[in-house]
C-alpha cells in the first residue's frame, strides 16, 4: 500500500510539474509582405555574394586595396534592410548596369518555381 501511495504521489507531481518544464510557445501571424520582404533579402543578399565570388570583381576589389574574403563577410553581415537598399540601386552604379536582365530572369524563375514545384 506504501509503494502504491508513494508512486500516485510521485506520478502525480510529475504531471503537475511537466508543464514547468516545457518552454512556452510563441506564435505570431507573419504578412505576406514581410514574408516577400525576406526571401527578397535573401535572394538579394546571394547575388551579391556571387557578383563578389567572380574572378573580375575579385580582382578590382584587390585592385582597389579590398580583401575579397573580408567582402564577402561584410556581406554576410548586412542586415536586410541594408541588403535592400544596396540592391535597389545596384542598376544606377556603373558596375552594375548590367545585371538587371539576369536577375530578372532567375528571380522569375525562383518565383515560378517556389509556386508551382513546392
Amino acid at each position: 500500500m506504501k509503494k502504491v501511495l508513494v508512486f500516485t504521489a510521485s506520478l502525480a507531481g510529475a504531471v503537475l510539474l511537466q508543464p514547468a518544464m516545457l518552454p512556452a510557445a510563441h506564435a505570431d501571424i507573419v504578412s505576406t509582405h514581410e514574408f516577400v520582404q525576406e526571401q527578397q533579402s535573401g535572394l538579394n543578399r546571394a547575388q551579391l555574394t556571387e557578383q563578389l565570388q567572380r574572378e573580375d570583381v575579385r580582382e578590382l576589389l584587390v585592385q582597389y586595396g579590398v580583401d575579397p574574403d573580408e567582402a564577402l563577410e561584410r556581406v554576410a553581415a548586412l542586415t536586410d534592410e541594408e541588403v535592400l537598399q544596396l540592391t535597389a540601386n545596384i542598376n544606377e552604379l556603373p558596375a552594375g548596369a548590367g545585371i538587371s536582365v539576369s536577375v530578372t530572369v532567375i528571380l522569375i524563375g525562383i518565383l515560378v518555381w517556389l509556386i508551382f514545384f513546392r
